[in-house]
């Protein structure tokens, strides 16, 4: 029971996080546009950005534990860990550039490409992961 509870759990808090990207992302295009609602959009990206950040990490490093522990043999092995891992490289980058979005013009264009590439990215992840399924 906790062998199974433990291989579906992370995909399942993997396919969330990816939902809160894209989610997190529709947030920051219409934060960028002249609608009305393009100031509360770009507050809820950014208070949505930091629990985002959080729960990518957290999925990771569930990742590759539940490797360790249940698949030893491929741990850190894989093109899915391998992807994860550009994936939380580019948020940290896309996550610590964030900080001079309101002052820096450089920092508003690269911000939302390492977005996009990271919600590309996770796209990419969900296939390689249905391989490792049981």
């Amino acid at each position: 029971m906790l062998r199974t509870l433990t291989l579906y759990l992370h995909p399942v808090a993997g396919l969330a996080a990816i939902a809160l990207a894209g989610y997190d992302a529709r947030l920051g295009l219409r934060s960028r546009s002249t609608a009305r609602d393009a100031g509360a959009a770009r507050r809820r990206h950014a208070a949505l950005g930091p629990w985002l950040y959080a729960l990518m990490v957290l999925n990771w490093a569930g990742g590759l534990a539940t490797m360790a522990w249940l698949r030893p043999e491929e741990t850190a092995g894989t093109g899915h860990f391998t992807i994860g891992t550009v994936i939380v490289a580019v948020l940290t980058v896309g996550a610590v550039l964030s900080r001079w979005v309101p002052v820096a013009p450089a920092a508003r264009t690269i911000h939302p490409l390492l977005g996009a590439a990271a919600l590309l990215l996770c796209g990419f992840q969900v296939f390689l992961g249905l391989q490792l399924l049981p």
